[in-house]
């Protein structure tokens, strides 16, 4: 291997811990919020009010099975949280690896203490096996807000 090929595949590797930082697993404090939280919080106004995320994902093909499986089991018991208003993943109907997740939270609490549950880190460490892109992640409010 020549140090060309090495240096790209370093960059590659540097890129995609950098576009898909919740598909690596962390040890985080009991405290110390999720990075996909702290995204979300610099996106919104009052932490404590209700929000949307609406996260767009690209899996690779031939994966959408073993993607909707894994999914299924997290939003399972997801449902069951407290802090979950909203919590569905949708198919697009002309892309078969286009997906959309719509979830809604009561506040930036709850989606902090649902991305720190033992079945959403094992997910979203199982993304980087599922996805051919990084997720686009986008915060709404509710209008007049």
């Amino acid at each position: 291997m020549t140090a060309v090929s090495l240096l790209r595949k370093l960059s590659l590797v540097v890129v995609a811990s950098v576009a898909l930082p919740w598909a690596i697993p962390t040890v985080l404090g009991k405290d110390e919020p999720h990075p996909i939280a702290a995204q979300v919080k610099a996106d919104l106004k009052d932490p404590a009010k209700p929000f949307t995320l609406i996260i767009r994902l690209q899996v690779k093909d031939g994966m959408q099975s073993k993607f909707e499986a894994a999914f299924a089991k997290a939003s399972k018991e997801t449902h069951k949280e407290k802090g979950c208003i909203a919590y569905d993943l949708s198919r697009d109907t002309k892309d078969g690896t286009r997906y959309v997740v719509y979830e809604r939270w009561k506040n930036l609490a709850a989606l902090d203490a649902h991305l720190k549950t033992a079945y959403i880190t094992t997910l979203l460490a199982e993304l980087k096996e599922f996805l051919a892109a990084a997720p686009e992640v986008n915060v709404l409010l509710p209008a007049g807000e």
